[in-house]
């Protein structure tokens, strides 16, 4: 009894973990799953976060410093004593304490063009999280629909040896009854053989497929994993594409190579204003407070009084307030180099932004382009394979009733096979195109 209460409880646990296994995964969990997983994508993180720092550091540079400082010593051995100002040959201690504080008010604007700058900083580089996101969307998306392309694939290449198996029985039968050379017999199982060799490529193209997904996926196994079969891909076989300006024009505003390239363009320019402040005077507001103790003072008011510490810092402190102004003369011509630098910063810029935006244009021009190309192939290959279709069910039955030989029949099988595939990768050529556009225009990539 016992035994079948575990046998049971084994059956329930199997079946649990197995159900759990064939879990299938929509594009949209994968995509998030890449995303969340990526080695790329947090250390993108982990620099947008030190950008955040340097900015936030940056807006506290507008407060005022303060710092505190103290020191106690014990002097052995011929030494001045400050406080009579005579030598003296004797051990003693004695320290001091301070405390200062100061805050810029004018320096060519240097903290302001700082702080605007690593802002700026920082968006580039919010951008550059997003922009290895985007790519991970599209190498996900596109080993996604790979897995779609190689099942059909596989399921034709199954198809086909399936019609040729149930050739091959009734080819047997008429050899049997004399209706058929047994050379035909022959010809026909070496056909399965062949196609048998096609379904073994389609199988390993399919698990290679789904290895370069859970790749992306850093997942460590593709046992049991499994994506979500759309139960129909929405086609449009008369689709108008928008224009290409059009396209471009929206892609401008989202995207965030184009977004972070101009983001850069303004930092630079806050660089440039940066470098032009060094030039310019900066004046500075300052307070200092200092004490100090003698263990060889003695009390003015009472010399043969003890004299403690405390009391010495206090008829020894002093305070003054003070406004400085520090004007740069000549410093090697760092300064002005520094400004020559900055123009060229600058002009770079502007072209890494002008590239970028090229880049764009020629990368949209050439997806329209293939998008338009891969909607007209689809098209042809489909009303290809519904003529295939016909063509073959014709072969098919002339060669049930012998008036036509193996040869033909091989032909026409052959021929339908590979219009089917044709059609199937086209298919999903056009689909990728098409989500492409759709990408650049901001839309999310759904299946």
């Amino acid at each position: 009894m016992k035994s079948l209460k575990f046998a049971l409880l084994f059956l329930l646990v199997s079946t649990s973990f197995s159900l759990s296994a064939q879990k299938e995964w929509s594009l949209e969990e994968c995509i998030n799953y890449a995303i969340s997983n990526n080695i790329q994508v947090k250390r993108q993180e982990l620099s947008a976060d030190n950008s955040e720092k340097i900015y936030f550091q940056s807006k506290m540079e507008v407060l005022p410093n303060l710092n505190a400082n103290g020191q106690h010593y014990l002097n052995s051995g011929k030494a001045i004593n400050y406080e009579t100002y005579t030598y003296v040959n004797e051990s003693f201690q004695g320290g001091s304490v301070s405390l200062s504080s100061e805050v810029n008010l004018f320096s060519g604007l240097q903290t302001f063009n700082t702080i605007r700058k690593n802002k700026l900083d920082l968006l580039v580089q919010l951008e550059s999280v997003d922009k290895v996101k985007n790519d991970i969307t599209l190498n996900v998306a596109t080993a996604y629909l790979q897995i779609l392309l190689s099942k059909e694939l596989y399921n034709n290449a199954k198809q086909q040896l399936e019609i040729t198996l149930v050739q091959i029985e009734k080819t047997k039968k008429l050899v049997e009854i004399g209706n058929a050379a047994r050379g035909a017999l022959l010809q026909i199982e070496a056909q399965a053989a062949g196609e048998r060799a096609a379904l073994i490529d389609a199988e390993n193209n399919l698990k290679i497929s789904y290895l370069n997904l859970t790749q992306l996926l850093n997942l460590d196994t593709t046992e049991g994993f499994e994506i979500q079969t759309p139960e129909k891909l929405e086609l449009t076989l008369n689709k108008e594409f928008d224009d290409i300006n059009s396209i471009f024009n929206d892609a401008l505003g989202i995207l965030p190579e184009i977004k972070g390239a101009e983001y850069n363009l303004k930092s630079s320019e806050r660089n440039l204003s940066l470098a032009y402040g060094r030039i310019s005077p900066s004046i500075a507001l300052g307070y200092q407070y200092s004490s100090r103790y003698n263990e060889l003072s003695t009390n003015i008011e009472d010399p043969n009084a003890n004299y403690p510490y405390s009391q010495q810092l206090g008829d020894n402190a002093s305070q003054y307030v003070y406004v400085a102004l520090r004007i740069p003369i000549f410093n090697n011509w760092n300064t002005m180099t520094g400004v020559s630098r900055s123009k060229i910063l600058v002009n770079d810029s502007k072209l890494a932004l002008d590239l970028q935006k090229q880049t764009l244009f020629q990368s949209i021009q050439r997806a329209r382009t293939q998008a338009t190309a891969a909607m007209e192939r689809y098209r042809a290959n489909t009303q290809a394979v519904e003529s295939m279709e016909e063509a073959f069910r014709y072969t098919e039955q002339k060669y049930q009733v012998g008036l036509v030989d193996i040869l033909e029949y091989k032909t026409a099988k052959n021929s339908l096979s590979k219009t089917k595939s044709d059609a199937l990768q086209a298919k999903y050529e056009f689909i990728f195109r098409s989500k492409i556009l759709d990408f650049y225009r901001g839309e999310q990539i759904v299946f």
